[in-house]
């Protein structure tokens, strides 16, 4: 009996940690993360279209303050 229990409460935790309810969890919020993401592409793409200058000038920009957020270099 106690040999049954113990394959019981494997199969549980098998189950739990294989599929069980934060897979789905994870799996929604992927999703709509994928979503918004491909979202905010064609925005992006849309925008590019009708006015280019102002999207090249943005995406200096955007770069510009990604470099300046990188690691600090040491100074010599």
């Amino acid at each position: 009996m106690a040999r049954q229990e113990e394959i019981d409460r494997l199969k549980s935790r098998l189950h739990w940690e294989s599929g069980g309810p934060l897979a789905h969890l994870a799996n929604q919020a992927v999703d709509a993360f994928v979503e918004t993401g491909e979202a905010l592409a064609a925005w992006v793409r849309k925008r590019g279209e009708e006015r280019p200058l102002v999207s090249l000038l943005f995406a200096l920009q955007l770069g510009f303050a990604a470099g300046r957020w990188g690691p600090r270099r040491a100074k010599r």
